[in-house]
């Protein structure tokens, strides 16, 4: 990227992919302070684009603006992470019975294959985190194969925070040995269209319930914000 103002949308794109992963991989954590100059400092780029990036950033939920402040990541609450989760239940569902229903009988087993070998790597080689990120790829290509473009608008709009939290939770490594998450090891119902809402609903509502359960193991349900405890803390990868 280069420092300036110069092509300020393109520059602009570049600063909202980078800051969009920073805050998705809670590398920006939620809640924390950001401005401006700081983060035109941090990426080596003029103003122009950073404020277009934070634009685009806003509209999606995921930073919101402080008067005279500056911006902040927008936080994250036991009542946000739960209207998250009844958000998915909604989009989650519809959209794998979309796709998979406009697929063929061969690009169902197709896509079965594919998806389960890219999870079983991510299980074997980059542990909870490579997780995360390979099971937010494969729901993205689900939104994809619908074929509806306002509904793939409204997934990529769930699907940052839907990430922040998957990703706050895999870092407490105490509270992932007691509980046991929904891992797709399995897209058996693929072969099977039929059934795949309903194995969409078991997978969403097993997901919710782990999370909730980890979150509410954490001191900062007092609190009105989430924060990871300093014990869990981890760098995401």
């Amino acid at each position: 990227m280069t420092a300036g103002d110069d092509n300020p949308l393109s520059l602009g794109d570049d600063a909202y992919l980078t800051l969009r992963e920073r805050i998705v991989t809670c590398r920006l954590a939620p809640g924390e302070r950001i401005t401006e100059k700081q983060l035109a400092s941090d990426l080596g780029l003029g103003l122009t684009p950073i404020r277009r990036a934070l634009q685009r950033l806003n509209h999606e939920g995921l930073v919101r603006t402080l008067p005279r402040r500056g911006y902040q990541v927008t936080p994250l609450s036991i009542a946000s992470v739960n209207e998250v989760f009844q958000v998915w239940r909604i989009l989650g569902p519809a959209i794998g019975e979309l796709a998979v229903n406009n697929m063929t009988e061969q690009e169902r087993a197709e896509f079965k294959a594919q998806e389960e070998a890219r999870i079983q790597a991510a299980i074997g080689t980059g542990g909870e985190m490579a997780l995360v990120a390979t099971a937010s790829e494969v729901w993205m290509t689900l939104a994809e194969q619908t074929g509806n473009a306002r509904l793939l608008d409204m997934y990529v709009r769930l699907v940052g925070d839907l990430s922040r939290v998957f990703r706050l939770v895999v870092q407490d490594p105490a509270a992932m040995k007691r509980t046991k998450f929904a891992a797709p090891e399995s897209w058996a119902f693929m072969e099977h269209p039929e059934r795949v809402r309903q194995a969409m609903e078991e997978f969403i509502d097993t997901s919710h319930k782990a999370v909730l359960e980890i979150l509410l193991s954490w001191p900062s349900v007092t609190q009105a914000e989430v924060v990871l405890p300093v014990s869990g803390a981890a760098q995401p990868g």
